[in-house]
């Protein structure tokens, strides 16, 4: 399922044979009791407040809906916000203020936000240079020769997307247990994919898969001078005001593995959906306002996905039904940040499957006046 025509219908997927695996690592426990390797990164000193709306938050049809989605043995947690107010949140039993919540791909979404801050602080010029000009180890690969853009457009060209978007079966979980490196692959899997009689050049074609996000880390890491998670903690924590304590877990050379492995709590979720929000309406800056409305108005075309049409910037857009400005974060099994800068409406889910009912529900709610 390697080709980006298939691939793009796995809007979801992260991990393979770590998928298997979701409910032992889902909240607390599991992942973050196991002898992995993490980096663990203190609350920021301000802690964005969440403020509860004034009841009643929510139409009355709505809000019937919401309970029974959020109620379902599916969800673990689900939070609505409405102009910065939480209108609805309910969570599983056993899901409490500090419990770790996994992204599983939600963590592509922020780690693009931590690019988008590297361009802002200058220490990534222009989206439009070779990837190998930062990180000269990938110098004579296809991903050293694509575009930074291309790259956070999952339009490397690079033949490495495999089945559920992984180079080969257990790649997430040999990350997640040290067995390999982001490096180590990269450099494995670095030729052009092969397409019929010719090979994808970049930016050919959407092709969903695990290591383009794992060349931005490498990107960060050599743009900043110091680890992607150390610039997470630096950047994103304070500026997304974090309430808890959030963690990354780490491959076998001791970097964060930036396609699916960050760690929050589900308020701190909500709070990193609530900053990118901030970030595209302009309220963190004209330079990051610029990165994220670029990604989601000029990304990459996305075929036989019915929930979105097109993605950048390692977020998904033009969702039928709903205005061109909305945007997801998304991860396997139901993982859901919705946000809609026009009514600055947001939806942040946890869930143990996937389940398009999140979907159907945000395109009502963003719809009613």
């Amino acid at each position: 399922m390697h080709r980006s025509l298939i691939a793009s219908v796995f809007a979801f997927c992260a991990w393979g044979a770590a998928a298997q695996e979701m409910s032992a690592y889902w909240v607390y426990g599991g992942a973050l009791n196991a002898s992995a390797k993490r980096s663990f990164h203190s609350p920021a000193t301000t802690v964005r407040e969440l403020p509860l709306a004034a009841e009643p938050a929510l139409p009355p049809e709505l809000a019937q809906e919401a309970e029974a989605l959020a109620t379902s043995d599916q969800r673990v947690t689900l939070t609505l916000v409405d102009k910065g107010r939480v209108v609805y949140r309910h969570r599983r039993i056993g899901v409490q203020d500090d419990s770790f919540v996994i992204s599983y791909s939600m963590a592509k979404s922020v780690t693009a936000l931590l690019v988008g801050q590297a361009v802002c602080a200058g220490h990534i010029k222009d989206l439009n240079e070779p990837l190998g000009n930062y990180v000269p180890e990938l110098a004579d690969t296809v991903y050293g020769r694509s575009a930074i853009r291309h790259v956070l457009n999952m339009a490397s060209g690079a033949d490495a997307s495999g089945s559920h978007c992984e180079p080969y079966p257990t790649f997430s979980s040999d990350l997640r247990d040290q067995k390999t490196s982001y490096i180590d692959n990269l450099l494995k899997y670095k030729n052009p994919q092969r397409r019929l009689f010719s090979t994808l050049a970049p930016g050919d074609a959407f092709d969903y898969k695990n290591l383009d996000t794992a060349t931005l880390s490498l990107l960060l890491e050599k743009a900043t001078q110091r680890p992607m998670h150390q610039w997470y903690e630096d950047t994103l924590v304070p500026a997304a005001g974090l309430a808890r304590t959030s963690a990354w877990m780490l491959d076998r050379d001791n970097r964060a593995v930036a396609h699916g492995f960050l760690f929050a709590s589900p308020d701190d979720w909500v709070r990193i959906a609530l900053y990118s929000l901030d970030a595209y309406k302009g309220r963190a800056g004209a330079c990051l306002q610029g990165f994220m409305q670029q990604g989601v108005s000029q990304g990459v075309r996305v075929y036989n996905n019915p929930e979105s049409t097109r993605y950048g910037h390692q977020l998904w857009t033009g969702t039928p039904g709903v205005n061109a400005e909305v945007f997801w974060m998304r991860g396997y099994g139901g993982q859901y940040i919705g946000v809609d800068p026009v009514t600055e409406r947001v939806l942040v889910a946890a869930s143990r499957q996937p389940n398009t009912a999140l979907v159907d529900f945000f395109r009502r709610w963003v719809n009613t006046p």
